[in-house]
């Protein structure tokens, strides 16, 4: 299983992240992504950007995951400052990668759903090393999680991103922030989740229903 650092309401909180953590995050996380999205579609109807701020408050409080490193150390001084703001912090010098990458599918023409379709239709994403697809919190795009390819193919974490994005012609719609080791993934709800692969992601057997 990989090694997934997790968050629930405060950065300070990151321990080991388990499918059921996952679960139990997904469920928190659904309630607010509802309100995230009434704030948002709010925003897109008036133009009142009020609504786009709340809608970005509401984020906040999201759990989150590191999909991307397996563990952080988070600096304890209080003298350390992220954009202005004291606190503790995670600190990418001391993050170690867990051989997965993230990327961030934002600001799509179409419908996400409608795109995973698509995406599912003409890759197999097991083949791929896709792990896990799910909607974003705003509802507007896609989390795709996969296996790293050796660096020597690939190379470096932005240039997987790029290298997959590409291959699934979605390149123009990545985010470069992921870049960052240790950016936090927000977690949305379970009815998000577009694909996972559970055995490989959490070495859990998929669920029948």
């Amino acid at each position: 299983m990989f090694r997934i650092c997790y968050q629930v309401r405060t950065y300070l909180e990151m321990t080991q992240m388990g499918y059921e953590e996952w679960q139990q995050a997904m469920q928190t996380a659904k309630a607010i992504v509802a309100e995230i999205r009434r704030e948002y579609k709010a925003y897109l109807d008036t133009g009142d950007k009020t609504h786009s701020k709340k809608a970005d408050e509401l984020k906040g409080t999201l759990p989150g995951a590191c999909f991307q490193t397996g563990d952080v150390a988070i600096s304890v001084g209080t003298k350390k400052f992220n954009k202005g703001k004291r606190g503790r912090w995670r600190e990418m010098r001391h993050a170690f990668l867990n051989g997965l990458v993230v990327i961030d599918i934002d600001h799509l023409k179409e419908d996400p759903r409608q795109l995973f379709v698509r995406l599912s239709t003409d890759y197999d994403l097991k083949a791929l090393g896709i792990l896990l697809v799910y909607v974003s919190a705003r509802g507007e795009g896609l989390k795709i999680v996969f296996k790293a390819r050796p660096s020597a193919e690939w190379g470096n974490l932005i240039c997987q991103q790029y290298e997959m994005a590409s291959l699934l012609g979605l390149l123009e719609y990545v985010d470069d922030s992921c870049k960052d080791s240790t950016r936090l993934s927000w977690l949305t709800g379970p009815d998000d989740v577009l694909y996972c692969d559970t055995k490989e992601l959490f070495n859990v057997e998929p669920q029948n229903d």
